[in-house]
């Protein structure tokens, strides 16, 4: 990482703390004006895509997220940033790789394989969202998000009892009668 002076370093905590009382105009500016100094310098990058984030401005959000992996390409916070970014969009397509290489990187990262299970489901890779859960859940046993993805995604399997059962364990909202079931 680039190293930067303390006045550089007293801007950037001010600009964080714009950010952390959600005044994010005003850190975006500090955040650039560190960035014309040091262009290449992660955490300003970073934390400038978060604050185009929460301004909804998902194009420079991304633009900012990229170029910071450029920069750090193994960063695992602006990896899954980006990745739930797209995620956020709709754009589950886009969003799939950048988790997959997030959980190449490390992979016991629970609210990861939660968004990558998600994101197989909503593109309707069945056979994929199968495979992916049912190991996942060997990891996270008592997962109920994981849980919910693979009933889902066994429903649409046709394998109805089994998707039944994993719905029932991750909401308990399912009663099972001799021939029947209600949602409750």
């Amino acid at each position: 990482m680039q190293k930067i002076d303390r006045e550089t370093e007293k801007k950037f905590l001010e600009a964080e703390k714009y950010r952390a009382n959600k005044d994010f105009e005003k850190a975006i500016i500090i955040f650039k004006a560190i960035l014309d100094q040091f262009p290449k310098l992660p955490p300003a990058l970073h934390n400038l895509a978060l604050c185009y984030t929460e301004l909804n401005k998902f194009a420079e959000a991304e633009k900012t997220y990229l170029k910071c992996l450029n920069t750090e390409p193994v960063s695992i916070l602006s990896i899954n940033n980006l990745a739930k970014l797209y995620y956020n969009m709709g754009q589950f397509n886009k969003a799939l790789p950048i988790l997959r290489k997030s959980l190449l990187i490390k992979d016991d990262q629970e609210s990861v394989i939660e968004l990558t299970a998600q994101c197989l489901f909503e593109l309707s890779l069945t056979k994929q969202t199968d495979t992916f859960c049912s190991e996942a859940l060997k990891k996270f046993p008592q997962n109920k998000y994981l849980k919910t993805f693979y009933g889902k995604n066994l429903l649409r399997l046709n394998r109805h009892s089994e998707g039944l059962k994993y719905l029932n364990e991750s909401s308990g909202m399912i009663e099972f009668g001799e021939k029947d079931f209600k949602i409750v």
